[in-house]
């Protein structure tokens, strides 16, 4: 077969191959982050967040209404007016698709590389086994790289913006095929209008400028001459590639991204429309004066601004005040600051805002680039993040090798299509950390962002492949001379075998691995489980609990994007409690978000005018008491239903809200957000219940913890000053028992990532508030049944505590409550499983120290037993054997030890003289002898 029928169908296979895996393992619903956002405005063609993704968004409309995917969980006979399509999974299936047909593009742009410095199409079999396994170990090495497999099952806006990086690199390398033919410009115009479209997407795409440049320059103004010089076209290359990256800032970020709504702005429609005629006239003009090159710059600008267009959508929208219009991008005004992310505040690039080499390098680049081509570690901080920036876990560095293999290989036999490669390695990963300067900490994991990096890299462990079996070549040749005749036929026989093992060994532990982890050191298929969303309807469950929390007609405050998306998700979609009001708090400090809470329904108290709005700001605060009254009504009416809850409450004659406000910025100021919540407080009068979102930070809550009854995953506010801990258990129980979902909490077989696991042990906390008012007022079966139902919801098992001690707290309850067998089986639980990770002996005996203390005697005194018996030339465990004896009052025991001791260590003295005293005193006179006594301790 031809190898351009073989290279079809190579490709086509990568894209199978990753279509299939990819659709495999898609979010069956809405995920979280950004997600329930683009799902909800996909549908409902709302505005998400600055800078927008229109392009996405209207994809996103388009994929919503094929016809296929039924969510069956959701009864319209329960929720009236539920919508049932899945139009979660419809959206989450662009990314599959887009990152299939990216795998299939890294396959034929490795491809294309090898044979640009092969100069030629390959000719015996040996050649095309290394070509098409070097275009597939790279392509799909890439498709099951951490990152970009993260992107490809979500609907998220990053595995279409790498496709359009993809695309254009695929296409620059496909126009230096008819570079020198006047029908070759097709390409490049291509190219210009792909970028347009992609800014639709996402503005990452624009990295790849520098590269095209490099590519176009290198094929187009190579001269003889310069190629002599290597240091001088080195030097041009560099700075062309320095006005290509000037030209996506300035020509197309800033001239047409913000120019045109600025232009609009300040000229109106008019003015844009002159414009596009004035471009349109100078095409017209190039072309019929033959001025080539002005044609070229002129039509390039021109379809920019096509591709472009897709922005009006924003505008169009907005002026249609969707349910989600942020920032309210209805004026060219407002437009321009939309797309300029002015709501985010301005990063400068000095100074920086974190350590530069160890933060913002290390653990917010090498860290990522390493989970992608080295290994991943499991060690985790208190903010939940992996703290080794290097580990072999699973992959053992071995993609890592091969890609840097191919790098120098790549350099050595083609450095000038080997430094674009290089360039937009740069561009697309240290550059942005350079350009983001981002502070410490981020509120999640930001690897998403620089998969255009690891795609470069990629396309370096496919060359890889190439090179190792060229090695294996040369080392097989040796240096004979070049074989002639029959002898030559055998040498190709063997170079095909050498290829061939080369290939699949390659093939094998670095795609097939990074998709099965066959190595050792990871459990089997824990790549592909880690990646597996199938079964994960958390987000989904998690915010339909929170609004279940919430009375009718309620507003609740939410802390940022998990808390908020998934919500307007369940509401613009699937129309499941519209009546609550979600009030995001960071948004809170906008005057745009203030207006929509006060005109659009269902509305929040909201008395002040549009220019009030537009004036507020943050204020100079010191610690005061702030008082909101409480009408009369409103108090009695929580009173006499509190007062079953606890009757120790004080009846106030002017009830009022008295919260202790501190400075939130800085020690110095209270932010909008702050005096909002106290306005609306104000303004609301308790007509409508107020709730606080579970996940909400103290500081965000301005002193009104004293008034919050926690109602499962929320906190209600309420006039009355309550007993910390206060629950309504009859509606707490109802709520957790009756009305939340918790689908697949309790299969071992679906994968929950570790912010998932941490965010679902706010249910366990809910189970814990109100274990622990039963327990309080003695009510042991209550209990019982409420830790139990904890149990068989979210099994520890499945769903492990997030500390030892909440999961010692739960057996603690239970053994109060008449079960304390239930205690002694989480001790043993953590000695089987989490014990053994205990590497310092110090860590050992301490912990046997606790068991002790907390009355495991017998599983204290096996654990130390058994360090003896697998360690026995460590001196500290039989000093603590003869204290834990000599507590408990064992002579004979405390002399066994001591010999023990004495015989492994003949050196200590403080043993021999404790021995010598024990053996001379009789079993009735023996006394205790003091830890003290020993010179040794285990602390």
């Amino acid at each position: 077969m031809p190898h351009r029928k073989l290279n079809a169908l190579m490709a086509s296979l990568v894209f199978a191959i990753s279509f299939i895996v990819y659709a495999l393992t898609v979010a069956p619903t809405t995920p979280f982050w950004d997600c329930g956002e683009f799902i909800a405005c996909s549908y409902i063609l709302g505005i998400p967040h600055p800078p927008g993704a229109p392009l996405y968004v209207l994809l996103g409309r388009v994929f919503s209404l094929l016809p296929f995917g039924v969510d069956t969980s959701l009864d319209p006979a329960k929720i009236p007016g539920v919508l049932t399509d899945n139009i979660a999974l419809r959206v989450n299936m662009i990314s599959p698709i887009f990152s299939a047909f990216t795998a299939m593009l890294t396959y034929l742009i490795i491809v294309r590389l090898i044979l640009l410095f092969w100069k030629r199409e390959p000719e015996s079999l040996a050649e095309k086994i290394t070509l098409y396994a070097a275009g597939l170990v790279g392509a799909l090495g890439f498709a099951f790289s951490d990152s970009q497999w993260f992107n490809s099952v979500e609907a998220e806006v990053y595995a279409g913006s790498m496709f359009f990086t993809a695309i254009v690199i695929w296409l620059i390398l496909k126009w230096q095929d008819e570079a020198e033919a006047a029908k070759s410009d097709r390409y490049i115009l291509l190219i210009f209008y792909l970028l347009g479209l992609a800014i639709g997407v996402h503005l990452l795409n624009l990295l790849a400028l520098p590269t095209i440049a490099m590519i176009f320059f290198t094929q187009r103004y190579q001269s003889k001459a310069r190629k002599e010089d290597v240091f001088g076209e080195l030097l041009l290359m560099l700075a062309v590639a320095g006005v290509g990256g000037l030209t996506m800032y300035y020509g197309i970020n800033t001239g047409v991204v913000q120019g045109l709504p600025w232009l609009m702005e300040k000229g109106g429609v008019m003015a844009l429309a002159l414009l596009l005629v004035a471009l349109v006239v100078a095409v017209a003009l190039a072309a019929a004066n033959r001025q080539r090159v002005f044609g070229m710059a002129v039509m390039s600008v021109l379809l920019i601004i096509i591709g472009y267009s897709t922005y009006s959508a924003i505008f169009i929208r907005s002026t249609l005040d969707p349910a989600i219009d942020e920032n309210n991008p209805d004026t060219p005004e407002r437009l321009v600051s939309y797309l300029k992310r002015e709501q985010y505040g301005e990063v400068h690039l000095t100074p920086r805002r974190a350590p530069f080499w160890e933060y913002q390098i290390k653990q917010m680049y090498v860290r990522y680039f390493n989970w992608q081509f080295i290994g991943k570690g499991t060690t985790y901080d208190v903010q939940g993040r992996i703290v080794e920036v290097f580990s072999p876990r699973g992959l053992w560095g071995i993609p890592f090798l091969v890609g840097l293999f191919g790098m120098f290989y790549h350099f050595y036999k083609d450095w000038r299509r080997a430094l674009p490669i290089m360039t937009l390695f740069i561009m697309t990963g240290l550059a942005i950390v350079v350009y983001l300067n981002q502070d410490d900490p981020q509120p999640r994991e930001r690897d998403y962002a620089y998969t255009g990096s690891f795609f470069a890299f990629a396309l370096w462990i496919g060359i890889g492949v190439a090179a190792l079996v060229d090695l294996a070549r040369g080392l097989l040749q040796g240096k004979k001379a070049a074989p002639a005749g029959t002898a030559a036929l055998a040498a190709s026989g063997k170079h095909t075998g050498v290829a061939a093992v080369v290939a699949g060994l390659v093939i094998t532990l670095v795609p097939g691995n990074m998709l099965f982890s066959i190595l050792p050191g990871v459990d089997w298929l824990s790549n592909f489980r880690e990646h597996n969303r199938k079964g994960d309807y958390v987000a989904f469950d998690y915010s339909y609990n929170i609004l279940a929390s919430c009375a009718q007609d309620a507003i609740i405050f939410t802390n940022g994007d998990n808390d908020t998306f998934p919500l307007w998700f369940l509401q613009y979609v699937h129309n499941i409690r519209k009546d609550v009001r979600v009030v995001n708090l960071s948004l809170l400090n906008t005057d745009w978000y203030i207006k929509q809470l006060r005109d659009d329904e269902p509305k929040v108290p909201i008395r002040m005018s549009d220019a009030s709005i537009a004036a507020i700001r943050p204020i100079e605060w010191k610690t005061k008491t702030v008082s909101i009254p409480v009408p009369r009504e409103a108090y009695e009416r929580y009173y006499q239903e509190t007062l079953k809850l606890d009757p120790n409450i004080t009846y106030e004659e002017k009830p009022a809200l008295r919260l202790e406000v501190k400075p939130t910025y800085e020690g110095l100021a209270i932010r909008v957000q702050d005096l909002m919540i106290l306005k609306i407080l104000e303004d609301n009068q308790f007509r409508r219940p107020v709730y606080f979102a579970v996940t909400v930070s103290p500081d965000n809550k301005i002193g009104l913890e004293p008034y919050m009854r926690m109602d499962g995953l929320a906190f209600r506010v309420l006039p009355i000053k309550l007993e910390r801990g206060t629950v309504d258990p009859e509606l707490m129980w109802t709520n957790l028992n009756e009305k939340f979902r918790y689908r697949n909490l309790n299969n071992p077989k679906v994968y929950f990532n570790d912010n998932v696991m941490s965010l679902l042990q706010n249910y366990r906390s809910a189970f814990l508030h109100l274990a622990q008012h039963h327990l309080q007022r003695g009510e042991r079966e209550q209990v019982v049944k409420v830790l139990d139902r904890m149990g068989e919801i979210m099994p520890e098992s499945v769903i492990p505590t997030s500390d030892f001690r909440i999961n010692e707290a739960i057996g603690m309850m239970y053994a109060q409550a008449g079960r304390p067998e239930e205690l002694t089986k989480r001790y043993r639980h953590f000695v089987e499983n989490e014990y053994p990770r205990l590497e310092e002996l110090r860590d050992r005996l301490s912990f046997a120290d606790y068991l002790n203390y907390r009355g495991q005697r017998a599983l204290a005194e096996s654990l130390v037993q058994n360090m003896i018996k697998t360690a026995p030339g460590q001196r500290e465990p039989y000093q603590w054997m003869t204290r834990f004896y000599n507590m408990t009052g064992e002579r004979d025991k405390t002399i066994t030890v001591l010999e023990q001791l004495l015989a492994r260590f003949p050196d200590d003295q403080a043993a021999r003289t404790q021995l010598q005293q024990m053996r001379g005193s009789s079993p009735d006179s023996a006394r205790p002898v003091n830890a003290a006594d020993s010179s040794h301790s285990s602390r």
